[in-house]
């Protein structure tokens, strides 16, 4: 799939009860290393110190997401020094705005 395949509707298949259990998941996996973000224009760069505990929740976290976010394409980077891992979301028209509101919020909001 590639990110210009505007065909893939952008929704999350989550229901309520799955959604309060996955917000609880990133806080009490991501946000403790979390470091920031930015925006792309198809999606976001979300950093996290370069940790192999950090590496391991982001895995963790990109691998649940493509069973009810899967318009999404995840990508995990880690250079060197090895001083950040960086989780890549992109995808169609709205994928941005749907990880900015439900993640990147989240994450903004418990970092000290």
């Amino acid at each position: 799939m590639s990110r210009n395949d505007t065909s893939r509707d952008v929704a999350c298949t989550l229901t309520e009860e799955q959604e309060r259990e996955r917000s609880e998941e990133v806080r009490s996996r991501l946000i403790a290393n979390y470091v920031g973000f930015e925006e792309s224009g198809d999606g976001l760069r979300i950093r996290f110190d370069g940790t192999d505990e950090s590496l391991l929740a982001v895995a963790r976290f990109a691998s649940s997401e493509l069973k009810c976010c899967a318009f999404a394409e995840y990508g995990i980077t880690v250079s060197p020094p090895y001083e950040e891992t960086v989780l890549t979301i992109a995808g169609p028209e709205g994928t941005r705005q749907t990880f900015r509101g439900g993640l990147v919020d989240r994450l903004e909001a418990g970092a000290p």
